[in-house]
């Protein structure tokens, strides 16, 4: 079991049970460290219940949109502690726009998907940094459609490929402050998000065939490398984009095998 005793982790875009975020919240919990949750108004009563339910104790939970610098300042205002651990799980796309091929989108919608998909990372840090201890880790969560083409994911593929470079140029900036910034990128898994994309049981079922695992895999495998990110041992990982899909990503005319 990772040792996360006495660190404090701060997660945004808890939105459901079913949320990554939330089964990294309870793998981060499990080894150890304190929860503090920020969220989307719109998601309030989602996350009362989950509070409520007792899974896991959450030190504190507060609305905040990262994309509203009034409520970034509200919400790190009221952090105590010092931030070890700081999880973006966050983006958007109107789900019309999943069905626009990408020579038809907008300026508009451009700017709808990539602002909270891939931008809202640097502002949270940023917000985050005065309070972020010494060796503390960030994470945020990708998709293979970043890096290729990934059947119906078309905007969102331009927006997880902009995440990623950030990603890269915010660990290269605050690296000598000793914080490291890392992606997950996980397989397809059942979430509010990835029911807005068109013929996602279909992918399941061609990813499971065809991985060379031959399996999927699900919340809790991302939790797991997400306390890995966490923890001291990964102290020299940083600038990464680290996979968590039974292998899939090596593949190349997968459909064959």
């Amino acid at each position: 079991m990772l040792n996360l005793q006495g660190k404090h982790a701060l997660i945004f875009g808890v939105a459901s049970e079913a949320s990554i975020a939330w089964a990294i919240a309870r793998k981060l919990h499990d080894a150890g460290a304190s929860i503090t949750l920020g969220y989307q108004q719109r998601f309030k009563s989602r996350i009362l219940q989950l509070v409520k339910s007792g899974e896991i104790p959450v030190a504190h939970y507060e609305r905040c949109d990262v994309a509203n610098p009034e409520e970034l300042e509200a919400f790190f205002g009221g952090i105590q502690h010092p931030i070890d651990i700081l999880v973006h799980s966050i983006a958007y796309a109107d789900p019309t726009t999943f069905a626009k091929p990408v020579r038809d989108i907008t300026a508009e919608e451009f700017t709808a998907a990539l602002v909270p998909s891939a931008y809202s990372l640097i502002p949270l840090l940023r917000a985050a940094l005065p309070k972020m201890s010494p060796e503390a880790s960030v994470m945020t969560m990708t998709y293979l459609g970043g890096q290729r083409v990934c059947a119906n994911y078309k905007l969102m593929g331009i927006a997880k490929a902009a995440l990623e470079a950030t990603v890269r140029e915010l660990a290269a900036d605050v690296g000598q402050r000793g914080i490291r910034v890392n992606a997950i990128s996980a397989g397809p898994i059942k979430t509010l998000a990835a029911s807005q994309i068109a013929g996602f049981d279909d992918m399941m079922r061609v990813y499971e065939a065809v991985a060379p695992m031959r399996r999927c895999v699900n919340q809790d495998d991302v939790g797991n490398l997400a306390a890995f990110l966490a923890s001291d041992l990964a102290r020299n990982i940083t600038g990464q984009v680290m996979f968590v899909d039974a292998g899939y990503s090596i593949l190349a005319m997968a459909e064959l095998r």
